[in-house]
């Protein structure tokens, strides 16, 4: 028997009206994982450990949503002005001690979520014959797409411009669990096993996960009143999993990506993105719609009708509190010109926001240190019936996004745009610009994915993408200048382990 050992997740027998709860147990016991891995429960359990590594402050817990990476954007300002570290990493000062640890702690935590699921991998073959129904294809198709998620957004972070990839190795891309150092390769040949991982989940997956057979609403039913509409809880819930759909939008994302490089991969993400949109239940309703002003007003503001693929956590609405109201961290500077706002009178035109719920109330001033006025956004706060306790991972705003910026016409790229517009309250009449059409277009997909997506970490993603430079200096307090040196974080001096011992 192995002696390299790997947290066991026990989940205890819950009620339905638990069920929901799988994503929150906590680790209470180890054991090898050759004994782990002798049945489907063993299977089921390390997968749901890999989604709770997911929730690591370094990364979709923190670090890669609302906290690092935004600053990184300049989004956030530093508050308390003694946070030298903060403020280096708002400045792309990566050496900074702290800083490093920082990035390293973010590059080590997602290849611990790929260590995870490559224990999984590595011996699902050889036991197949443990598991029962669909289980085998929903385990392998939902760890497959994971290992994809995790090494993609390396790769966005400390991987090359994508306008100018180079042919040098960069990033491993870790297939399987081992004390050995996994070398680096080239970033065509990254790409190329993000997307290869990407194809067989979308295999496995496409007829067998409940999402393509029943309803959001369905598959999230009120305890009080609903029979739930599979036997097996493990399987509810499905937007809180790497889904079918979820694995679309991811390869929608990752084309977007490419597209810098080899512009033929703009019609390899719309085609992605124009799937998501386009899936219906078995009642022909559009399984995920575009967030609107009533879900603001039900105090929905993450808009979860469109979250494609979300995380789980329990405590998001203290977690909201701590960092954004009153004395949290996260916040604007902002100054009184016009009707009180500087920074957010262009990230949001008053003549444009009058409806735009991703203006109304979502933003509002704070005051710390003393009489200087922030800006707090209301994203994460929670309501207090029914909160809904999810970080969005994909949403179905950026497929209507990855439609406008792919489409070849004028005309094709209009038509998406205003149907998201329409729904989000965005002002858009007169189509765009007549003169040089697709700078235009460029210029409002930049913004929008500024507004759409502050503190869900793609800003910085978003301004690498498209080696901007710099913004119109009305947008920031204290000029943004994008670099190479900005986008391309050092990857840690020492490499890592990719093993679970």
């Amino acid at each position: 028997m192995k002696k390299i050992t790997i947290t066991t997740i026990l989940l205890s027998t819950l009620a339905f009206t638990g069920c929901k709860k799988w994503l929150e147990v906590t680790p209470q016991a180890t054991t090898t994982k050759d004994e782990l891995f002798q049945t489907q429960k063993g299977f089921r359990d390390a997968l749901t450990g890999a989604y709770i590594h997911m929730k690591s402050g370094n990364t979709y817990g923190g670090g890669l949503t609302w906290g690092n990476i935004e600053f990184m954007a300049r989004n956030w300002d530093v508050i308390n002005v003694s946070n030298t570290a903060l403020t280096n990493l708002a400045n792309a000062n990566y050496s900074d001690a702290t800083v490093r640890g920082w990035m390293d702690g973010t590059y080590a935590d997602e290849y611990k979520v790929v260590a995870d699921v490559n224990s999984i991998l590595e011996r699902i073959d050889e036991k197949k014959s443990v598991f029962t129904g669909d289980n085998y294809a929903l385990v392998k198709g939902e760890a497959l797409a994971l290992r994809a998620f995790a090494h993609f957004d390396v790769l966005r972070m400390f991987g090359p411009m994508p306008d100018n990839p180079g042919t040098i190795p960069v990033l491993p891309y870790v297939k399987k669990v081992s004390k050995e150092i996994v070398m680096p390769v080239p970033f065509q040949e990254f790409a190329l096993s993000v997307l290869a991982d990407l194809d067989e989940a979308e295999g496995l997956l496409k007829d067998v996960d409940p999402f393509t057979q029943y309803s959001l609403a369905e598959l999230n039913p009120d305890p009080n009143n609903q029979t739930p509409v599979l036997a097996d809880n493990y399987y509810m819930y499905r937007q809180l999993r790497m889904n079918y759909y979820a694995v679309l939008a991811l390869k929608a994302r990752v084309y977007m990506w490419l597209a810098p490089s080899n512009s033929a991969n703009f019609a390899n993400a719309a085609k992605y993105a124009k799937m998501v949109i386009d899936a219906k239940d078995r009642n022909g309703v559009p399984t995920f719609r575009l967030g609107k002003s009533a879900d603001r007003t039900a105090g929905d503001y993450t808009m979860s009708p469109e979250h494609i693929i979300g995380l789980s956590m329990y405590d998001l609405a203290q977690k909201a509190i701590d960092l954004f109201y009153e004395k949290g961290s996260l916040a604007r500077s902002d100054f009184n010109i016009q009707d009180g706002y500087y920074y957010l009178n262009n990230l949001f035109p008053p003549g444009e926001r009058i409806g735009d719920i991703r203006w109304q109330g979502m933003w509002s001033y704070k005051v710390t240190q003393g009489s200087t006025s922030f800006v707090m956004n209301a994203k994460y706060l929670q309501r207090q019936t029914l909160p809904i306790l999810q970080v969005p991972l994909l949403r179905l705003s950026e497929m209507y996004l990855i439609l406008t910026e792919s489409a070849p016409s004028k005309a094709e790229a209009e038509g998406f745009y205003a149907t998201y517009c329409a729904e989000k309250g965005i002002p858009f009449l007169s189509g765009f610009n007549a003169t040089n059409w697709e700078a235009d277009r460029k210029n409002k997909m930049i913004r929008e994915y500024v507004r759409e997506f502050f503190a869900e970490g793609q800003t910085f993603f978003t301004y690498k993408r498209y080696n901007v430079i710099t913004l119109p200096a009305s947008w920031t307090a204290v000029f943004y200048s994008g670099t190479t040196a900005r986008y391309i974080v050092p990857k840690p001096d020492r490499e890592i382990n990719y093993h679970n011992n």
